[in-house]
């Protein structure tokens, strides 16, 4: 620990990057399989199940404030940051691990199997919603830049996409071919993770933390950063239009086993494959992206993923295969690859503006409050599928309703394009009342680094007389 501290390198971005592959790994067994599992077992009915997750968003909301406020209120030789993310990373794996250690065997009543739906997903999120919000705040403070952030942002998503890659691709193999079961592979993902987020911390310079917190001892204030947040306008609409994005993904990755299912009319391998071509010409995407933000900007790229986005998601409407199904999901891929690589940079750069105007580092207060903004995705994407399995019938697995190819051809041709339409209208909202900031931002930065060229040759003359 104490090489740590002393680590005289600058942090490395793969090594920052990795972490995020591990956390990804893990945590999409959760998000991509754990509503088919509950639901396609008739443990719960989907309206029950998307019942559950307003109630823990609701909760979760309540989590994202006090792990904000904790993370601002440490004290450690690590820094604020590492403690809270050593702690989430010992509990992601073991609630996820719990969440498949029911089945429709287990001897619960409708109401427990409801229950305990309900207190795995809080309990997952919780030790989530620790881990990001830490992890999320170290990256402006390690990577000050704009060039490092795209730097470190491109292997960070890129790392993400491979994560996602594996767990869609293994995951229905491990299970169909070498019947493993849902648990088992998660102890697996689980010693992966804690393997990544282990070099993770070896490779970054924790000093860099600590020095930002002793730069700044004006006193944190939550009831009073969160006013000051209300009012920041841009700061809002970023996370509101980036909210939609996060419910378009909540629901391709949690229904897209229904959607091949009923839909595509394939399984197993052939399943894997369909969200793999999505993942494969995203993660082809990324360095292209990267060249576009070298070019254009971070926010204008941004804008052109957003527009994109409605655009390839009506398409998902037409498929009826598995080689259709396939082609669709890799148009699809690049819009979602900009819009995974951009918000870290304007977050970042949301957080620089914030330190400017108010004078306090709060990396993660301000990481938790746009959390708690962003869950507003999940609800939106709990409501939506609530009301496409009311209105169309579908209940789960068991009883799937009178046209569940309907169903699900809905739910990601016409509802998903229509969320992704509302985002790109608060996208384009977002980049038109941030334009004063980012131009002052900029503005003094360009001062900043005239200052620092003005004392660099100044120190050269110096040392030549």
């Amino acid at each position: 620990m104490t090489r740590i501290l002393h680590r005289t390198k600058p942090s490395s971005p793969i090594g920052f990057a990795l972490g995020f592959f591990g956390v990804s790994l893990i945590t999409q067994l959760f998000h991509g399989f754990n509503l088919s599992y509950w639901t396609d077992t008739g443990m719960v009915t989907i309206y029950w199940a998307s019942a559950c997750k307003i109630i823990f968003v609701i909760v979760d909301w309540i989590d994202d404030v006090i792990a904000g406020t904790l993370s601002e209120h440490t004290k450690s030789k690590l820094g604020k940051r590492l403690p809270w993310i050593i702690y989430g990373c010992i509990w992601i794996p073991i609630f996820i691990v719990l969440t498949y250690a029911v089945n429709r065997n287990t001897n619960f009543s409708a109401v427990q199997f409801i229950i305990y739906y309900i207190v795995i997903s809080i309990l997952v999120e919780n030790a989530n919603t620790i881990f990001y919000i830490n992890y999320n705040a170290l990256f402006p403070t390690l990577f000050p830049s704009t060039q490092k952030r795209n730097k470190a942002a491109s292997y960070k998503h890129l790392l993400e996409i491979v994560a996602f890659i594996l767990c869609y691709f293994f995951t229905p193999i491990l299970l169909d071919e070498l019947g493993l079961n849902y648990a088992l592979i998660g102890v697996i993902y689980g010693i992966i993770f804690l393997i990544c987020v282990f070099i993770m911390v070896r490779s970054i310079r924790i000093s860099d933390d600590i020095k930002a917190k002793k730069e700044v001892q004006k006193q944190y204030s939550s009831i009073k950063m969160l006013k000051e947040v209300l009012k920041n306008k841009p700061f809002v609409i970023y996370h509101v239009a980036q909210s939609f994005f996060l419910a378009v993904m909540a629901i391709v990755v949690s229904l897209y086993p229904m959607y091949c299912k009923y839909v595509l009319k394939v399984s197993g391998w052939q399943q894997s494959v369909v969200l793999v071509c999505l993942f494969l010409t995203l993660l082809i995407s990324i360095p292209l992206w990267s060249q576009v933000i070298k070019k254009i900007g971070f926010v204008k790229a941004w804008l052109i993923s957003f527009i994109m986005l409605p655009l390839g998601l009506c398409l998902l409407y037409f498929p009826n295969n598995f080689i259709s199904g396939c082609v669709v999901t890799s148009i699809i891929g690049p819009s979602f690859g900009g819009l995974l690589l951009t918000p870290d940079m304007i977050l970042a750069e949301l957080i620089d503006i914030d330190k400017i105007k108010y004078h306090v580092s709060r990396e993660a207060a301000l990481g938790s409050m746009g959390s708690f903004i962003s869950r507003i995705s999940v609800i939106f994407a709990a409501i939506i599928t609530s009301v496409l399995s009311i209105s169309l019938g579908y209940e789960s697995g068991i009883n799937p309703g009178p046209n569940p190819d309907f169903t699900f051809r809905v739910a990601f041709g016409i509802m998903l394009a229509i969320v992704g339409l509302l985002g790109t209208i608060f996208a384009i909202i977002y980049v038109k009342v941030s334009m004063k900031d980012r131009m002052l931002l900029h503005e003094l930065k360009r001062i900043d680094r005239e200052k620092t060229t003005e004392i660099n040759i100044n120190e050269i003359i110096d040392e030549t007389k």
